[in-house]
C-alpha cells in the first residue's frame, strides 16, 4: 500500500466530493449518492437528506485520516450512471456547496488543539 503525505491529503480533499441528490419515484424517497466514495443515504426530505450525507461523509473522511487509510474510502465509487446524471444536473441546476468540518490532517494536535480544515460537498440543486 502507498503511503500518502499530509500534503497528499490536503490536495485529495481540497477538491469537493460530489453529491447526487434525486427523488426516487419507485420507492418515493429522497436519495443521495456521493460519487466518490460510493456512500448512499435516504430520507424523507430534502434538508434531511443533505444533513445526513453531510454528517456520513464528515465520520467516512474522519475515519480515512485516523487510520491514514484512504483505500476504504475509495474503493467502490458510484456506478458510473450516476456520474452522468450528476453532471446532467449540474449542468440544468447547479451546484450547492456545502463545507465539511474535518480536522486538518496536516497539523497535529497540539496544547490549543488542532485547526478545523473544511473540504466541500458539491450536492446538485434539484429543480423543485
Amino acid at each position: 500500500m502507498a503511503t500518502l503525505t499530509a500534503q497528499d491529503l490536503e490536495k485529495l480533499f481540497l477538491n469537493p466530493l460530489r453529491v447526487l441528490a434525486e427523488y426516487d419515484n419507485t420507492y418515493q424517497t429522497h436519495v443521495a449518492y456521493c460519487l466518490e466514495t460510493g456512500s448512499v443515504v435516504t430520507a424523507d426530505n430534502r434538508d434531511d437528506l443533505k444533513s445526513m450525507m453531510k454528517e456520513l461523509l464528515e465520520d467516512e473522511v474522519s475515519f480515512a485520516f485516523e487510520k491514514k487509510n484512504l483505500t476504504n474510502l475509495l474503493s467502490t465509487p458510484a456506478p458510473f450512471d450516476i456520474w452522468v446524471k450528476w453532471q446532467e444536473a449540474v449542468e440544468k441546476n447547479g451546484v450547492e456547496e456545502i463545507p465539511l468540518d474535518l480536522e486538518n490532517p496536516s497539523r497535529p494536535k497540539g496544547p490549543g488543539g488542532s485547526e478545523r480544515k473544511a473540504t466541500l460537498i458539491r450536492l446538485n440543486r434539484v429543480a423543485a
